[in-house]
């Protein structure tokens, strides 16, 4: 059992999470209005047996108590394992860096020693005059540059490097925290900041993780920032976000900005929901950060076409970050079925050429408040930017148009608004409008089942008819548990309980088995074969089953691994786990570990026995979710038709039927022989993948 378990079980999740709502027996679980969006009617489902909560209104998000406090109180997963371990008196073992025993906590004691050493040199060094007649022009006063910490890099190349190692630190240490560089040639160190403006940068906790350096004369590059380090990772920091998360909250909007001296500027004169990504592109990560604490993202951007185009392409990335919420959406044959639509709102302000926020501000806040409020939404701000970038008097151009536009246009969460960008692309690429709403109906159908992106795509064809793939041996429905799991402890119990064994015909569909099992064997398969993720989302679309995502592993360790995982694999990067490692959270190196390790006690197996047991554990996983769904929904359903309530009726049938059919369609495919061998795929029903 490691920690996270352990925590888990000495704390019951409805106990724990009654502290925060009002929960209401609902058959075998427990009800309340979700506490992450506003609803009339009770969504929110808390499942005693499993210790895990599911939202089934506009959220759709779910998992576990980390989940469920880390979202409530916005944390991240260390700090909730931090506030759960003290409450349980469970003992975390010590967090060591990177094969460094001295630990994480080195290096931040070590940039704050820097950080000191930077403000020390700004008010008492002579050579920081410039620095200071620097900030003076910008306007920036005394108490906002304590506010910030800022400092000054003197023009040495071992100021520093001799300053902390006289404080007895090591010069490695120095170096991992990238405060120095390493001259291979001579096997020396020297200092990685001299002669500038030093802008400490901070972690959502007002950590000092890196810093920032602005020239002070003609030298190049004019903006120099930490390396990647333990603590530094460029595309994870939100600037800012430290100090600006609470006005962030309270005015339910972001303003995101290129520079630090941009937030600084805007802090100073009261706009202090401002914050700053370190780049032109805003990250996935750094996107998902900001969205914990609003819904609405203003960016502002310069003039530059360029750096627009770069904004916009992290932009179509990073956007997949964002939550969506669920509408039920009634079909032209009388059905209903389940859209998740972007809950964001995204707007875009275009700077006026040659002028940056900092100008701006200081010059009139007006000028700025203006810009903020009259910022473009994003689909209106792709339609100029479409509109200036495309032919759209050749076929080529408007087809091109209309692939940009019509995924931004099927993730609006208002039908009205739908149809207003429906009818504008329609006249702007001269295409009948039914063409163009078949178009956004296609993307919406991808955004409730997308492609998973990544390295090397497979493209399948289907064999001869008749043709089996060699060696392909047919699997019945009892094998649709590994060998591993059919082994483990409580399989077995759970399905004779149920009156049935391992062997019998549905086993499988109807033995209780802990989902946390059913996770790890998936990843521990995935981690083992990442380019199976991409295998497993072609077989997805062709089986016509949801893809592998996220929000399906109930145990957040889980989910964020695999989140890494995909955005791993979709890097381009070759795979190396150690490599891997690096990109994740510290806190999740346990559990890596631990299903490696599961990874070992497997057996050695053909590539299409590995295939054959990973498309299992999905569709098994796929059922349980489902299951669980329809057993909350129907008591959901009792209560409102109980209540009279139509509007959650109409709702609660719709999520039970979509479900209903999800489920037989599962069973269905559950039901055929699925073969796979090395490199085919074969469906005895006649879906053929080769």
């Amino acid at each position: 059992m490691n920690v996270t378990e352990e925590i888990k079980a000495r704390i019951d999740a409805v106990e724990f999470i009654s502290r925060y709502l009002p929960l209401q027996r609902a058959g075998r679980s427990f009800k309340a209005n979700c506490p992450f969006h506003q609803e009339r009617t009770p969504s929110f489902v808390v499942f005693p047996d499993t210790g895990t909560w599911r939202c089934f209104g506009a959220c759709g998000t779910g998992g576990d108590i980390f989940s469920f406090l880390m979202q409530k109180e916005n944390l991240d997963f260390r700090e909730a394992l931090q506030v759960l371990a003290q409450e349980t008196g469970v003992q975390l073992a010590e967090e060591t860096d990177r094969g460094d025993a001295r630990g994480r906590d080195l290096l931040y004691e070590l940039n704050d020693r820097a950080a000191l050493f930077f403000r020390n040199q700004l008010h008492r060094s002579q050579q920081a005059q410039p620095a200071r007649d620097y900030l003076q022009r910008r306007g920036i006063n005394a108490q906002v540059a304590a506010q910030f910490q800022l400092g000054f890099a003197p023009d040495s190349w071992d100021a520093l490097h001799d300053h902390l190692v006289q404080a007895g630190y090591a010069p490695d240490v120095l170096h991992r925290a990238d405060l120095v560089k390493h001259n291979l040639e001579r096997d020396s160190f020297y200092d990685s900041f001299r002669n500038r403006l030093i802008v400490p940068i901070h972690d959502r906790q007002g950590r000092v993780i890196g810093f920032g350096g602005r020239v002070l004369d003609s030298s190049l590059p004019k903006y120099l920032n930490t390396a990647e380090t333990p603590l530094f990772h460029k595309s994870h920091v939100v600037y800012g976000l430290d100090r600006a998360y609470r006005a962030i909250r309270q005015a339910d909007s972001v303003v995101v900005v290129e520079g630090y001296m941009d937030v600084i500027a805007a802090h100073q004169f009261g706009f202090e929901n401002v914050v700053a990504c370190l780049g032109t592109a805003l990250t996935e990560e750094q996107l998902r950060q900001l969205h914990r604490y609003t819904d609405n993202f203003i960016l502002a951007l310069d003039a530059d076409t360029a750096g627009q185009q770069a904004t916009l392409r992290g932009l179509n990335q990073a956007r997949q970050a964002l939550k969506r919420k669920a509408k039920p959406v009634l079909t032209a044959t009388g059905r209903m079925h389940v859209e998740h639509r972007l809950s964001a709102n995204l707007r875009i302000t275009t700077l006026p050429e040659g002028r940056d926020p900092d100008d701006i501000i200081r010059q009139n806040t007006d000028s700025w408040q203006d810009l903020i409020s009259t910022a473009t939404p994003l689909v209106d701000y792709y339609f100029g930017i479409v509109a200036n970038q495309y032919d759209l008097d050749s076929a080529r151009g408007k087809g091109e148009a209309v692939a940009e536009l019509t995924p931004l246009i099927a993730e609006l969460g208002d039908e009205e608004e739908q149809q207003h960008y429906i009818q504008r692309l329609s006249r702007l690429v001269r295409i009948e409008e039914r063409t163009i709403e078949q178009r956004v109906k296609a993307s919406a159908r991808e955004l409730r089942n997308p492609p998973q992106e990544g390295r090397h795509r497979r493209r399948f064809t289907r064999p001869q008819s008749g043709q089996a793939p060699a060696g392909a041996e047919p699997q019945a429905d009892s094998d649709y548990v590994p060998q591993e799991e059919a082994s483990a402890p409580g399989w077995a119990e759970s399905s004779q309980a149920n009156g049935e064994t391992p062997s019998s015909p549905r086993a499988d569909l109807a033995a209780i088995v802990p989902e946390t099992k059913l996770e790890l064997f998936l990843l521990a398969l995935l981690i083992d074969e990442p380019d199976l993720l991409i295998w497993l989302a072609e077989m997805s679309q062709e089986l016509e089953i949801a893809p592998l995502r996220g929000r399906d592993f109930q145990q957040i360790e889980y989910r964020e691994i695999f989140d890494a995982l995909r955005r791993f694999i979709a890097s381009d990067e070759p795979w190396d786990i150690k490599a891997f490692q690096e990109t994740l959270n510290p806190s999740y190196h346990p559990v890596l570990s631990q299903l490696t390790t599961q990874i070992l006690t497997m057996p050695e197996r053909e590539p299409g026995d590995v295939r054959n047991e990973l498309l299992k554990l999905l569709i098994r996983l796929r059922y349980a979710r489902l299951r669980e769904s329809l057993s909350a929904m129907q008591f959901l359903l009792h209560d409102a038709q109980e209540n009279e309530n139509r509007e959650a009726v109409l709702e609660f049938s719709a999520i039970i039927n979509a479900n209903r059919r999800d489920r037989h369609h599962l069973e269905h495919v559950m039901a055929r022989s699925i073969q796979v061998s090395y490199g085919t795929t074969r469906v005895e029903s006649g879906i053929a993948i080769a």
